[in-house]
Protein backbone atom coordinates (compact mmCIF):
# COMPACT_ATOMS: atom_id res chain seq x y z
CA UNK A 1 0.00 0.00 0.00
CA UNK A 2 1.39 3.19 -0.93
CA UNK A 3 2.10 5.98 1.74
CA UNK A 4 2.46 9.08 -0.40
CA UNK A 5 -1.07 11.26 -0.05
CA UNK A 6 -1.31 14.01 -3.44
CA UNK A 7 -3.22 15.94 -1.01
CA UNK A 8 -0.96 16.13 1.98
CA UNK A 9 2.12 14.96 1.73
CA UNK A 10 5.44 16.87 -0.26
CA UNK A 11 5.23 15.74 -3.67
CA UNK A 12 8.38 14.31 -4.50
CA UNK A 13 10.49 14.68 -7.90
CA UNK A 14 9.39 13.19 -10.40
CA UNK A 15 10.48 10.41 -12.36
CA UNK A 16 12.30 11.55 -15.71
CA UNK A 17 12.61 9.75 -19.22
CA UNK A 18 16.08 8.26 -18.56
CA UNK A 19 16.89 8.66 -22.61
CA UNK A 20 15.27 11.68 -23.44
CA UNK A 21 12.09 10.57 -25.35
CA UNK A 22 8.48 11.87 -25.28
CA UNK A 23 6.39 10.07 -22.96
CA UNK A 24 3.37 12.18 -24.15
CA UNK A 25 1.95 9.62 -25.72
CA UNK A 26 1.44 7.50 -22.44
CA UNK A 27 0.41 10.76 -19.89
CA UNK A 28 -3.18 10.87 -19.29
CA UNK A 29 -3.38 14.24 -18.47
CA UNK A 30 -6.27 16.96 -18.14
CA UNK A 31 -6.39 20.97 -18.68
CA UNK A 32 -7.37 22.81 -16.13
CA UNK A 33 -7.75 26.72 -17.28
CA UNK A 34 -9.24 27.88 -14.04
CA UNK A 35 -6.74 30.23 -12.87
CA UNK A 36 -6.34 31.49 -16.24
CA UNK A 37 -9.73 31.90 -16.55
CA UNK A 38 -9.88 33.66 -12.89
CA UNK A 39 -6.89 35.95 -14.13
CA UNK A 40 -8.32 36.95 -17.28
CA UNK A 41 -11.25 38.28 -15.22
CA UNK A 42 -9.44 40.81 -13.11
CA UNK A 43 -7.40 41.99 -15.75
CA UNK A 44 -10.48 42.90 -17.77
CA UNK A 45 -12.04 44.48 -14.22
CA UNK A 46 -8.30 46.69 -14.22
CA UNK A 47 -8.68 47.57 -17.59
CA UNK A 48 -11.80 48.44 -17.55
CA UNK A 49 -11.42 50.42 -14.66
CA UNK A 50 -7.92 51.92 -15.87
CA UNK A 51 -9.87 53.00 -18.87
CA UNK A 52 -12.40 54.73 -16.66
CA UNK A 53 -10.18 56.63 -14.97
CA UNK A 54 -7.64 57.55 -17.52
CA UNK A 55 -4.55 56.14 -15.68
CA UNK A 56 -1.92 54.77 -18.42
CA UNK A 57 0.54 53.14 -16.03
CA UNK A 58 -2.63 51.06 -14.82
CA UNK A 59 -4.10 50.24 -18.21
CA UNK A 60 -0.29 48.71 -19.18
CA UNK A 61 -0.70 46.08 -15.89
CA UNK A 62 -3.46 45.20 -17.01
CA UNK A 63 -2.26 44.42 -20.63
CA UNK A 64 0.37 42.73 -18.90
CA UNK A 65 -1.71 40.76 -17.05
CA UNK A 66 -3.36 40.04 -19.74
CA UNK A 67 -0.47 38.64 -21.33
CA UNK A 68 0.58 36.44 -18.67
CA UNK A 69 -2.70 34.71 -17.92
CA UNK A 70 -1.65 31.77 -20.76
CA UNK A 71 0.93 31.10 -18.09
CA UNK A 72 -1.30 30.06 -15.48
CA UNK A 73 -3.10 26.78 -16.98
CA UNK A 74 -2.24 24.11 -15.14
CA UNK A 75 -2.39 20.29 -15.73
CA UNK A 76 -3.68 17.03 -13.99
CA UNK A 77 -2.34 13.61 -14.33
CA UNK A 78 -4.73 10.91 -14.18
CA UNK A 79 -1.96 8.46 -13.29
CA UNK A 80 -0.56 10.55 -10.16
CA UNK A 81 -3.42 13.21 -9.56
CA UNK A 82 -0.23 16.05 -9.96
CA UNK A 83 -0.89 19.10 -10.40
CA UNK A 84 1.30 21.86 -12.38
CA UNK A 85 1.38 24.59 -15.17
CA UNK A 86 0.99 23.87 -18.58
CA UNK A 87 4.24 24.71 -19.86
CA UNK A 88 6.09 22.34 -17.43
CA UNK A 89 4.04 19.02 -18.48
CA UNK A 90 6.02 17.68 -20.94
CA UNK A 91 8.74 17.22 -18.33
CA UNK A 92 6.23 15.63 -16.25
CA UNK A 93 6.78 11.67 -16.23
CA UNK A 94 5.31 9.56 -13.55
CA UNK A 95 5.88 5.74 -12.68
CA UNK A 96 2.50 4.71 -14.38
CA UNK A 97 3.60 6.52 -17.57
CA UNK A 98 6.73 5.48 -17.19
CA UNK A 99 6.00 1.65 -17.07
CA UNK A 100 3.62 2.27 -19.94
CA UNK A 101 5.90 3.85 -22.04
CA UNK A 102 8.45 0.96 -21.29
CA UNK A 103 6.09 -1.87 -21.95
CA UNK A 104 4.97 0.09 -25.06
CA UNK A 105 1.47 0.26 -24.40
CA UNK A 106 -0.87 2.93 -24.80
CA UNK A 107 -3.14 4.83 -22.10
CA UNK A 108 -6.31 3.30 -22.92
CA UNK A 109 -9.07 6.51 -22.90
CA UNK A 110 -6.98 8.47 -22.93
CA UNK A 111 -8.03 12.38 -23.31
CA UNK A 112 -7.01 14.57 -26.15
CA UNK A 113 -3.46 15.99 -25.98
CA UNK A 114 -2.95 18.59 -23.74
CA UNK A 115 -2.65 21.34 -26.56
CA UNK A 116 -6.10 20.26 -28.10
CA UNK A 117 -7.67 20.28 -24.28
CA UNK A 118 -6.58 24.19 -24.14
CA UNK A 119 -7.38 25.24 -27.72
CA UNK A 120 -11.06 23.90 -26.86
CA UNK A 121 -11.24 25.67 -23.52
CA UNK A 122 -10.46 29.05 -25.57
CA UNK A 123 -12.87 28.36 -28.10
CA UNK A 124 -15.37 27.67 -25.53
CA UNK A 125 -14.67 30.77 -23.70
CA UNK A 126 -14.56 32.64 -26.75
CA UNK A 127 -17.93 31.66 -27.95
CA UNK A 128 -19.31 31.58 -24.29
CA UNK A 129 -18.64 35.63 -24.23
CA UNK A 130 -19.94 36.33 -27.76
CA UNK A 131 -22.96 34.84 -26.23
CA UNK A 132 -23.14 37.15 -23.54
CA UNK A 133 -22.48 40.10 -25.20
CA UNK A 134 -25.45 38.98 -28.08
CA UNK A 135 -27.60 37.99 -25.36
CA UNK A 136 -26.60 41.23 -23.36
CA UNK A 137 -26.71 43.72 -25.94
CA UNK A 138 -30.29 42.78 -27.12
CA UNK A 139 -31.90 44.50 -24.56
CA UNK A 140 -30.93 47.95 -25.47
Amino acid sequence: MPTFDPDLDIPRASARNPYGESVAEYQRVLANPLLAVVGLVGAWAVLCYSLRVRNLPLFLIALILTALCPLLIQYHCLHCGRTDFAFRSRRHACTETLRRWRLGEPATRKPPRLRTQVKAWIWSLFVAVLIYAILAGGGR
